[in-house]
């Protein structure tokens, strides 16, 4: 029985995806059961052979089997070495490029910001800020007009007849 944390959100799939998952699983699977396949394919054919067969006359033929898959062997590790050299290349050519590109644009990046915050800090100061206080001064005085106006007229009107 398996349970939900109800803190994380239910990730969603979509039918693609979920489809791409079940064919890597499908095509992981398959490769697993030939490769297991073959495996005991070969233990069996070297069972039989010990069995059926002579030992003098199957020696020499297990002998050149066993000098092949060495063979194979050493070019295995021969490739293997070969990746690993250029696995390393790559990643001296990934440092490089952090060191040589990637920071220097990373600290224009950040010259760029602290000028613009200093811009944005001049502009409220000096622009920003006295504007507001016009524009607060003038609605304030725009409403003392409309207000005394409005108090003029009161005044003024004449109680309504019956």
């Amino acid at each position: 029985m398996t349970e939900t944390n109800p803190q994380l959100p239910a990730t969603t799939t979509t039918p693609s995806t979920a489809a791409s998952k079940w064919t890597i699983k499908r095509i992981t699977m398959i490769a697993s059961g030939v490769l297991i396949g073959a495996i005991l394919l070969i233990f069996v054919i070297g069972i039989l052979l010990a069995l059926l067969t002579d030992a003098n006359q199957t020696a020499p033929r297990i002998q050149i089997i066993r000098d092949i898959v060495i063979i194979i062997l050493a070019l295995q590790g021969i490739v293997i070495v070969v990746a690993l050299a250029v696995l390393i290349l790559q990643v001296a050519r990934l440092i490089n490029l952090l060191q040589n590109e990637v920071i220097p644009i990373l600290e224009n990046t950040k010259d760029t910001l602290n000028a613009a915050k200093g811009t944005v800090e001049f502009v409220s100061d000096n622009v920003t800020e006295p504007l507001v206080r016009a524009s607060a001064f003038t609605a304030g005085l725009r409403v003392l007009i409309t207000e005394m106006g409005g108090i003029r007229r009161a005044i003024r009107r004449e109680p309504i007849e019956r």
